[in-house]
This record gives C-alpha cells, sequence and structure tokens, in this order.
C-alpha cells in the first residue's frame, strides 16, 4: 500500500485524464459553478434543527437567517481545495484488502444501499431477514469486483430497528473483511458503529491517511440539508472518518427538469456539506456525488434507466475533478421489478457510464431492483461476478476470523439495544 504523502494529491484541473469521457467543456463547467454559486449567494440553503452547523457558519463569515444560511461558492471550493486529500485509503479488518480511493486509482465498487425488500432467486420476495443479510454479505466478501461491503444491503426487518446499525457492521465485520460504509441511522448508532469497527480495524494513528468507514450524508433537496445528516456528518468528521455527501434528487420533482439545472443545483448542495467536513475537521476524507434521475409527470415515478442520469453523472465527476477531490459513481440502477432483460441493460449501461467518466467510488454497482426499493439476490451475484472480470484476482480467501472476546462483546450489545 502506498503513503499517501499529504492531506491531498495533486490532480489535473480540467478533464484531460486518458480514457474518461466527459459532456462537459471547461466552458460549459465555469457556467454551472457560476450559477450554483449565484444559488448559494442569492438564495442559500436551508440547514435545520441543527444549531451548531450554523453557529460554524457564523464563525465562517456566512450571512445566517434563521435556519437559511447564504455562502460564497469561491470560498467554498478554497476551503475543500485547502484540506480536502485528492485520495486516501479505506482501511479493510486485513490490510490486505484496504482500498485506494481517488486520482490514478481503481474504482471502488460497493453494492445496492438501503432497499427494504429482497427477491429471492426462488421467486419469493418480501422485507429482508437477518439470514438474507448475511447471505448477502458472503456473495459481497466472495466477489473479487466488490472492493467494499458497502452499508444496508438491505433492511433486516426481524431485528428491532435501535440494534438494526450494529447487528449490520457485526456482519460486515465477521462475513468479510474488506472495508465497508458506516451507518447514519443517527449519531448514537453512528457512535457504536464507529467504536466497533476502530475497536476490530485498529486506530488510524501511524496508518496511511484515510478512515474505516464511509457515511453517506445526503443533502435533501432543493436546497436543504435535515438535522440527522448534519449531526452524522460532523460525527464522521470529528472521528476522522469518511463522508460521502451527495445531492439524491429526482428532475421535474426535487429538482429542475434540465441537466444543467441538476448539476447547477446539486453542485451548490454538495458544495456546502463538503466544506462543513472541512470545517469541522480539515482532511475528512470526501467524496462528491450528485446522483440524479428523471420523474416521469405522466407516471409519477423516478426513471432510473434513463440517459440523463449519466449525463448528470459526466458532469459531476467532472466537478469533482475540479475540486482536486474523489467522485461518487452509480452502477445498476434500474426500474425493474424484475432481473429482465430491461434491469440488465439499464444496470449495464450505468456502470458503464460511471466507469466511463472516471467515477472513483461506484455505489450499488450490485443487486438494486424496483428503483432501488429491492435487493435482487440473482442480479446481485450476476453483476458482482460481471464486476469480477476485471479484478486482480479470481477468488478471495476466507475472512480472518474476528476476536471472539470481540465479536462477543458486539453481539451483547447489540441484544442490549434490541431489548
Amino acid at each position: 500500500m502506498p503513503e499517501i504523502e499529504a492531506a491531498r494529491s495533486a490532480v489535473p484541473a480540467e478533464d484531460t485524464l486518458p480514457g474518461r469521457f466527459t459532456a462537459f467543456d471547461a466552458e460549459a463547467l465555469d457556467r454551472i459553478e457560476a450559477a450554483a454559486d449565484r444559488v448559494l449567494a442569492e438564495t442559500g440553503l436551508r440547514f435545520e434543527d441543527d444549531p451548531e452547523t450554523l453557529a460554524l457558519w457564523r464563525q465562517a463569515g456566512a450571512a445566517v437567517d434563521g435556519d437559511r444560511v447564504r455562502l460564497d461558492g469561491p470560498r467554498l471550493r478554497q476551503i475543500i481545495r485547502a484540506t480536502a486529500p485528492g485520495r486516501f485509503v479505506l482501511h479493510g479488518r486485513n490490510p490486505a484488502r484496504s482500498t485506494m480511493v481517488g486520482a490514478g486509482e481503481r474504482p471502488v465498487f460497493a453494492p445496492v444501499y438501503g432497499p427494504p425488500n429482497v427477491l429471492r432467486e426462488d421467486g419469493s420476495g418480501g422485507f429482508g431477514t437477518r439470514a438474507d443479510y448475511h447471505r448477502l454479505m458472503a456473495m459481497a466478501h466472495a466477489a473479487p469486483g466488490l472492493t467494499n461491503t458497502g452499508h444496508m444491503l438491505c433492511v433486516i426487518g426481524d431485528v428491532p430497528d435501535a440494534a438494526r446499525p450494529l447487528e449490520m457492521a457485526i456482519a460486515h465485520l465477521t462475513l468479510s473483511d474488506k472495508p465497508f460504509m458506516g451507518t447514519i441511522a443517527s449519531p448514537a448508532a453512528m457512535r457504536q458503529v464507529i467504536d466497533a469497527a476502530t475497536a476490530a480495524i485498529g486506530p488510524l494513528d501511524g496508518k496511511p491517511a484515510g478512515c474505516h468507514l464511509l457515511h453517506l450524508i445526503n443533502a435533501t433537496p432543493p436546497l436543504s440539508y435535515k438535522g440527522n445528516p448534519l449531526k452524522c456528518l460532523r460525527l464522521a468528521a470529528e472521528s476522522r472518518q469518511g463522508c460521502l455527501v451527495t445531492s439524491y434528487m429526482m428532475m421535474g420533482a426535487t429538482g429542475p427538469v434540465t441537466v444543467a439545472g441538476a448539476l447547477i443545483q446539486g453542485y451548490a448542495e454538495v458544495l456546502a456539506g463538503l466544506a462543513l467536513a472541512q470545517l469541522w475537521c480539515p482532511g475528512t476524507p470526501v467524496i462528491m456525488g450528485i446522483f440524479t434521475m428523471p420523474f416521469s409527470m405522466s407516471r409519477m415515478v423516478p426513471v432510473f434507466g434513463d440517459p440523463a442520469l449519466h449525463l448528470v453523472q459526466y458532469g459531476a465527476m467532472a466537478l469533482a475533478r475540479r475540486l482536486g477531490i474523489p467522485g461518487r459513481g452509480d452502477g445498476g440502477v434500474t426500474s425493474s421489478r424484475l432481473d429482465d432483460a430491461q434491469a440488465g441493460s439499464d444496470g449495464g449501461r450505468a456502470t458503464a457510464a460511471a466507469m466511463a467518466c472516471g467515477a472513483d467510488f461506484i455505489l450499488h454497482a450490485a443487486g438494486w431492483l424496483d428503483s432501488g426499493r429491492c435487493t435482487g439476490i440473482a442480479k446481485f451475484r450476476r453483476e458482482a461476478e460481471t464486476l469480477a472480470a476485471g479484478a486482480a484476482s479470481d477468488n478471495l480467501e476466507p475472512p480472518l476470523p474476528l476476536d471472539p472476546a470481540l465479536a462477543a462483546e458486539l453481539r451483547h450489545e447489540a441484544d442490549l439495544a434490541a431489548g
């Protein structure tokens, strides 16, 4: 594992790296940045239910009116470029499985995140269970192409809400030794999972610059952040853990209907979140993402197979490279309810677009069905095997065993949370 010499690595200012495709030239990106700066200065963003964040913005010189904050876009970019790392290490429990994220590195692939339902190979389906989660985790570990096992591969419906975050962390720590993602269920649950990962992986001191966990911090379009993501972002930064800051909008519903408009709004939203992480703790590992899909005005549902999603991804990655930080891609997404030809076509094109634009961390790369409401086990296996074709090895050793005493302690904590 190469050492990281400083908090950030040099990244080309423009989209000139070989093997990458972009639909946006420098002039178009300049106009998107300028329009986002105007949104930040004239309309601003709302930061709800978190007085600490508002106090930090006041301290940074922003104009705060209630929970609305008007911001200086060039100043936000300056803050991010000054301290956000251009690449960093995601440390796994097995150091041999740790991965570099960012400039000049292979993309990191992680599976689907968040579906409440599971479609099993025998055609049965319904709410996910602990058994489903363990099976998906074993598959994620066995797939060389999935270099991160993600988080919430499905909702574990037979485990009480309070115990789920730690239950998932135990699965990731015992059934695999790859890096994984942390919870944002609440700051208290996040603290539990961070402590569990630190106990299992070891402290960050003395290791190459990086983190144990990535936390998905979503803005709430249009132009707002809710209290829980803000508190989780602060805790992640103060704990030296990573943040995947994303604007997740639907074009025509929670964002503009055009690609350019979606990029302008999304960039304004994520720019604020990325800068916040650096204000809380300079050097916090961050990844920028704008995850946007058209919203059907006739059927009132998001359309995940539409090529507009890919165009937004191309623009978002080009903007991330201008900031000098890693960018997020989204693979495998589809509106299909079954693992059929539509699902294969939609998911394959989404993954190809994420790779073509040079995304550094590609989420939802295996298993996504039904607009993200279902994890398809057959699709999970198929996509994981497809990704494995480009991986460095054809098979993986079984995960290193977790210290039995630590495993027993984590299980006791989960039982207490379950009541």
